[in-house]
């Protein structure tokens, strides 16, 4: 499982400071960027009363508004509320109308602010289909502030990062004076950061809340087993006959215990074990396993479990040893690891070319990393 952020939405993004240092001007916006995400809080409230508004208003027979789908109100929809609202005589839908055209009007009204908040700030990154937010932090230090690796690096491990970026949100990176500040903000996503960590939370509570029942419902059944071989051990003296029973129902208490062990260890192993593949570079790439460019470093595109078939057990070993057929090639030319953004050669870990191509190998330095990170593709030639 990859790591999971703590998330507040006016607090857990802000600025960390390096060096004890202090900037005036990325406290000043990341309070900018929280007052969008605040706005946009506001926003979704409001359109979902204008959305509950129109459903109302179609129930009622209000059918000249098309389909009531999306996030706002379109043009078109609106001059139609606006042209009968003037045509209206008496009650019928004139308050109803009046309603949802000045709650669309608040939305509106909300939007420019944002629009205006945004103005004030460095342009943000509009997240697309596999951003990670770490990513986005080291290339807008390094390559947009110039940084090293080793000090952006430094910077972004003191921030707290979101891991469930979602298409259309707005990341917005602030540095000034050796101080990094990050925020992400709804941007033109439909959904809000804040409802996606709600999300999250609640399905690791759903998660645990289901492991500690099962856990429970073992100990009963493990406990009245235990009672039923303590009831006819006191009774083998005086019936013989029930011995066998007494046995059977012994030796199947131990088989479940022994599966219970053997469960535990296996949930150990995978906890303490990183999930690898071996392939080619152009065929991972043709797979679309990982993505990886002349001018970008490979990073892994599909974390599906079936795409991780072998798993290291970092507990008893740090070595990955395998063959030229098993990586599908004729001879191994290179190794590395991806994603190359998190493992760096030298560092985090020493690949090999052995018996002249015939054979590869990485070993693990960083075992630490590589436990917390759970997946790595091993890329040849």
């Amino acid at each position: 499982m990859k790591r999971m952020i703590v998330w507040a939405l006016a607090a857990a993004l802000a600025v960390s400071l390096a060096c004890k240092r202090e900037s005036k001007e990325v406290t000043s916006q990341m309070a900018t960027a929280n007052k969008i995400a605040k706005l946009e809080q506001e926003i979704d409230v409001k359109q979902e009363k204008v959305n509950q508004l129109l459903r109302q208003y179609v129930q009622e027979g209000g059918q000249d508004i098309g389909s009531v789908v999306g996030q706002t109100l379109t043009p078109e929809q609106k001059a139609v509320l606006e042209q009968k609202l003037k045509q209206e005589q008496g009650i019928g839908y004139r308050d109803l109308i009046n309603d949802i055209l000045a709650k669309q009007k608040d939305v509106e009204d909300l939007k420019v602010q944002v629009q205006e908040l945004e103005k004030k700030l460095p342009a943000a990154v509009l997240v697309q289909r596999g951003d990670r937010h770490y990513e986005l932090a080291m290339n807008y230090l390094t390559k947009e502030k110039g940084l090293d690796a080793a000090a952006a690096k430094k910077l972004v491990e003191q921030v707290n990062l979101m891991d469930e970026l979602v298409p259309g949100f707005k990341v917005w990176n602030f540095y000034d004076n050796g101080v990094y500040g990050t925020f992400v903000t709804q941007g033109e996503a439909s959904v809000s950061p804040y409802r996606v960590i709600q999300r999250a939370k609640q399905e690791l509570v759903t998660a645990r809340d289901t492991a500690v029942s099962q856990r429970d419902n073992l100990a009963k059944e493990k406990t009245t087993l235990l009672e039923q071989v303590s009831d006819l051990e006191k009774k083998r003296d005086q019936l013989n006959q029930d011995v066998a029973m007494l046995q059977a129902e012994r030796e199947d208490l131990l088989k479940k215990m022994q599966e219970l062990n053997d469960l535990s260890e296996d949930l150990r192993a995978r906890l303490n074990s990183v999930f690898y593949r071996i392939g080619d570079r152009k065929a991972l790439v043709s797979q679309g396993l990982i993505q990886d460019g002349v001018f970008t470093r490979a990073r892994i595109t599909n974390f599906d479990e079936a795409s991780f078939p072998s798993h290291l057990d970092l507990r008893s070993g740090d070595t990955v040893k395998f063959t030229a057929q098993e990586a599908g090639v004729a001879l191994i030319k290179s190794i590395k690891v991806a994603p190359e953004v998190s493992y760096k050669p030298g560092v985090d870990y020493i690949a090999a070319v052995l018996s002249d191509g015939a054979e590869g190998q990485v070993k693990i330095l960083n075992v630490n990393k590589f436990r917390a990170e759970r997946t790595m593709v091993i890329v040849v030639n």
